[in-house]
């Protein structure tokens, strides 16, 4: 290391924690993929050390939402944060100080990857509190431009009796912000501190938001524009995210492999799939993107994937219809009967159990696909009944469901933003619902095996956080 590289270093480390210029970190920082060992941190450097809040707004949404004309530069429009040359380099050290810092030094930012990157550690401490900062340089041996600082927990080991609290969120519509800055739902999580988010699909909306996504490149705007906001800039840098994907953020509403977005003609379902990983702290590429984590003795998160495997949304329904695909049901399976944590939570991009909308054909709630739904809710009940909560993203309306013919629970998350919900068709059903709301906001869940009273606790929250519906799980008799 070079005496200026060593100085840059030193400096960094200075302002761990606090509030710093965050030159050409116009899309900030998503923490990921956190174990009791590892961490993926994703960041970017932009040209710019702020979003473009002075360009052309282009907030459309639905039936409005519109093409971008041939030539536009995207650097003009609102939102903008395009991408920009350089190098970065990543510090991280334990917040107590008794472990020793880490760095990785400069790394050439690829254009491939729109300049950004992704920081794997794999040498971290159990349940340990870290701060990070990260720099940038236009060129190597350059004094750093510019530092973005953050913090995150490890997991605790798999033996440690701890409880944890983490939050679930989903459907964030750019055309549909509640608030000049972004959203009230990142405030919300950011004051609550859960010790992780799930964001469980439809992180952006390429078909219907304005402009609508027919290339890599307006697709990147909306990823741009989204996490340059505010609200989600500040919340993401403590709050650790795991990412799913849905239709809207991969290609097109209801998007199954091989299908045509007649809208979309140049942009493709794979495109979609390799940019998304591009844009989120992701598993390593060989890795499919449904995995599960554990988080000490009581918890165990399953994330499928509802995209990548799924046959045709319109094929004839059937034992050999399927959304998650032989391979990943197995290991589904497989896992959950493996598992010794007390709690089994699967957080979907989808509902299985609903009610959905009459007109929708793209989920386990739906009869489209009602061979296979029934399969895995009866081996959920027969195998895992009683430790297993299904929760989920993708419908505009939060809502607790109980399956009448399994008894299985499912929480539906909302979307959000009030202004996205919308009601199911024919409203309330008392034959599922426990509750239903038609607003937005997020779910919490809370687990603590050392309080007998209430070792699972479930809550809607709505935008600002404020608890609008409780259960709780497992309370004695």
């Amino acid at each position: 290391m070079t005496r200026r590289q060593a100085l840059g270093a030193l400096s960094a480390a200075a302002l761990y924690g606090k509030e710093t210029p965050a030159d050409h970190f116009a899309t900030g920082v998503k923490v990921g993929e956190i174990t009791p060992t590892g961490v993926v941190i994703w960041t970017r450097r932009t040209k710019t050390a702020k979003r473009n809040d002075a360009g052309i707004v282009r907030k459309g949404g639905g039936k409005e939402a519109k093409f971008l004309a041939p030539g536009t530069d995207l650097a003009t429009l609102e939102g903008a944060a395009l991408g920009g040359n350089g190098y970065a380099r990543l510090m991280v050290e334990s917040v107590s100080g008794r472990e020793k810092k880490r760095t990785v030094n400069w790394v050439d930012l690829d254009a491939g990857a729109d300049f950004a990157h992704q920081f794997r550690l794999s040498d971290l401490s159990p349940a340990t509190h870290y701060k990070f900062a990260i720099e940038t340089a236009a060129a190597k041996g350059k004094s750093a431009d510019g530092v973005l600082t953050g913090s995150f927990r490890t997991a605790p080991r798999e033996t440690d009796k701890v409880a944890v609290q983490f939050a679930l969120s989903s459907c964030q519509k750019y055309s549909q912000q509640d608030r000049e800055d972004g959203f009230w739902i990142y405030d919300a999580l950011e004051k609550l501190k859960p010790a992780f988010l799930v964001s469980c699909g439809d992180n952006v909306y390429y078909d219907s938001d304005d402009p609508v996504a027919t290339s890599v490149e307006i697709a990147r705007y909306h990823w741009d524009r989204m996490f340059s906001l505010p609200t989600l800039h500040n919340c993401l840098r403590t709050v650790p995210a795991y990412f799913q994907k849905d239709d809207h953020d991969l290609m097109s509403d209801d998007c199954f492999p091989g299908m045509k977005a007649p809208k979309q003609p140049d942009f493709s379902f794979v495109a979609g799939q390799k940019l998304f990983r591009q844009q989120i702290p992701a598993p390593m590429d060989a890795q499919p993107l449904y995995r599960r984590f554990r988080w000490g003795t009581d918890l165990e998160v399953w994330l499928p994937d509802s995209r990548d495997f799924r046959s045709a949304n319109d094929a004839p329904d059937g034992p050999a219809k399927s959304i998650w695909g032989e391979a990943q049901k197995q290991w589904l399976k497989q896992s959950l009967a493996q598992s010794t944590a007390r709690w089994k939570l699967i957080l979907n991009p989808n509902p299985m159990v609903g009610p959905d909308h009459g007109r929708k054909k793209d989920n386990h709630a739906n009869p489209t696909y009602a061979t296979e739904s029934k399969e895995m809710r009866t081996w959920l009940r027969d195998h895992v009944g009683g430790q297993v909560i299904l929760m989920n993203g993708d419908r505009h309306w939060q809502y607790h469901s109980v399956d009448p013919e399994t008894g299985l629970h499912e929480w539906g998350c909302g979307p959000a933003s009030d202004s996205h919900a919308v009601s199911p068709s024919g409203g309330e059903d008392k034959r599922y619902h426990k509750f239903l709301r038609i607003k937005g906001g997020f779910v919490t869940a809370r687990v603590d095996p050392n309080d007998k009273d209430a070792p699972l606790v479930l809550e809607h929250r709505d935008v600002q956080g404020r608890v609008v519906y409780r259960s709780v799980y497992g309370k004695p008799a």
